[in-house]
């Protein structure tokens, strides 16, 4: 169990960044706009861009911190979309003796791979319930695309020499309500929704820039606030990065994760 909520905690942290890679796509055709363009038309491109993403790469700097504790994680993740398949290399930083643990997570021919520790564990993907809906959701264009367009009051797009850059701006009953959708589209509402009501939430800042031409995803800057008890705060910090388009033909596993030692279903 203890294996199986760390899997869900690396996959969460990684649906962060992808949720904003999600909400455009590939080129669909370039661009010829001098100009501003509107919510509405970014939208519009976007939609019709997205259809056309296969594959990317992907990579986070994450800085949290809850009741005072740092937590310091670095991600580099490969997705293709269609059939779902993933590599993701996690590191993060032991906030009592600041020494660094590495995870290495494959997603292939219906089955996740971890290796902690030089161990390699394996699951197969029809036994990994909300935890699979939640990494698809998270990587689909057009899941996070719909959430875009529900929220396109609460953003502002200017133009920036060679990119686009949308900001969100969301605090209280707003971002609790974002958050809801969110978890909704991700298949986790259901076991999140009590705790939802028992968090204070104070803000959070986004922002994202887009290629001019080809509409691919740039950056990625988000900072979040919450207060999950009286006198208990999360904040978190993200600045992601995103290439290869359409570049990541497959994903291969290593020899050695072969012979993986296989995992309990996550519902026992």
């Amino acid at each position: 169990m203890k294996k199986t909520r760390f899997m869900t905690v690396g996959f969460m942290t990684v649906a962060i960044g992808l949720a904003g890679c999600s909400q455009t796509g590939e080129n669909g055709g370039s661009s010829t706009d001098s100009g501003q363009l509107s919510n509405a038309e970014l939208l519009k491109k976007a939609t019709a861009a997205q259809e056309n993403i296969k594959s990317f790469h992907m990579d986070s700097d994450m800085m949290s911190e809850i009741g005072g504790m740092p937590i310091s994680q670095k991600i580099s993740a490969d997705i293709i979309q269609n059939p779902m398949s993933m590599y993701q290399k996690m590191t993060m930083k032991n906030a009592e003796d600041g020494t660094d643990m590495e995870t290495e997570l494959y997603l292939v021919n219906d089955k996740m791979y971890m290796s902690q520790a030089g161990q390699w564990l394996v699951q197969d993907a029809s036994e990994l319930g909300d935890l699979m809906e939640t990494m698809e959701s998270s990587a689909s264009t057009e899941q996070s695309l719909t959430l875009l367009k529900k929220y396109k009051d609460n953003w502002t797009m200017k133009k920036e020499g060679d990119v686009y850059r949308i900001d969100v701006d969301l605090e209280g009953d707003q971002l609790k309500a974002f958050m809801k959708d969110s978890l909704e589209q991700t298949g986790q509402l259901a076991q999140m929704k009590d705790v939802m009501d028992q968090v204070d939430y104070k803000k959070m800042e986004y922002s994202m820039t887009y290629d001019v031409k080809t509409y691919y995803p740039q950056t990625l800057d988000m900072e979040m606030a919450f207060e999950i008890e009286e006198g208990t705060e999360f904040t978190m910090e993200n600045a992601s990065t995103f290439s290869k388009f359409n570049e990541i033909k497959s994903i291969e596993l290593p020899e050695e994760a072969k012979d993986a030692q296989s995992l309990p279903s996550a519902t026992q």
